[in-house]
């Protein structure tokens, strides 16, 4: 019910496009990057690591007046994620006799819905906006080393994670025009809430996603005979 609701708003707006006569144009959006998952736990210190991502989906441009424009998206996210901490093993009497370290990587996988407003000068368009997502998928890739007396062991763990929440942030970037049909965009988006489900692992960790990516938009249609959106001329 909630990903109907979420999909009802670009739907339509996607559906105005093709009877609209103000200028706008609508295309795909293909973008590889960086992501990072920001991580606070309980007695843990993590280290977060930056991480290749990626994401791809459908863009709705319009422009309004002669500099502004209001953009709508829908795209897929694939949010990674890397971190590693390290904790002591103590014997009975509480004396340090090892070390365990553990390697974690995350899988998130989130349908987002950006919306966004901005301005026009020359070539380059700047916008800020707020960005929710659903979350589609999480699995995490877990290897833990113990080393106790100069003895060393590991263990790989591999299975699905609870990522029930919606996540919520603000979302900024730039578009150049390069041609008629192409645009460069770089974008980026800070998480603002937690999306680890509390509930369900009965915890107090916290984290929150962050992503950094640049690619390139194709207009499938364009009605400023002038070029493509953004960069209009006045």
């Amino acid at each position: 019910m909630l990903m109907k609701k979420f999909l009802i708003i670009p739907a339509l707006l996607f559906s105005l496009a093709s009877t609209s006569q103000a200028t706008y144009s609508y295309g795909f959006d293909f973008a590889l990057g960086l992501s990072r998952i920001t991580m606070k736990g309980e007695n843990s210190d993590f280290q977060e690591k930056i991480t290749p991502s990626g994401n791809a989906g459908l863009f709705y441009l319009k422009k309004i007046k002669n500099r502004g424009l209001f953009g709508v998206e829908v795209y897929v996210a694939q949010i990674e994620g890397r971190w590693n901490y390290q904790t002591p093993i103590k014997d009975v009497l509480g004396n340090n006799i090892g070390l365990s370290t553990t390697e974690g990587r995350q899988h998130l996988t989130y349908i987002t819905f950006p919306i966004y407003s901005g301005i026009t000068f020359n070539n380059i368009s700047s916008y800020v906006g707020i960005q929710a997502g659903i979350a589609a998928s999480g699995k995490r890739d877990n290897t833990i080393t113990t080393s106790i007396s100069g003895i060393a062991s590991s263990e790989n763990q591999l299975g699905n994670l609870s990522i029930l929440l919606p996540d919520f942030g603000i979302r900024a970037g730039l578009i150049l025009k390069l041609s008629n049909k192409l645009n460069l965009h770089a974008k980026y988006y800070q998480g603002l809430i937690n999306i680890f489900d509390k509930e369900t692992s009965l915890s107090n960790f916290t984290w929150r996603t962050q992503q950094f990516t640049v690619g390139i938009r194709f207009s499938i249609r364009n009605t400023n005979d002038c070029g493509t959106c953004p960069a209009w001329r006045t």
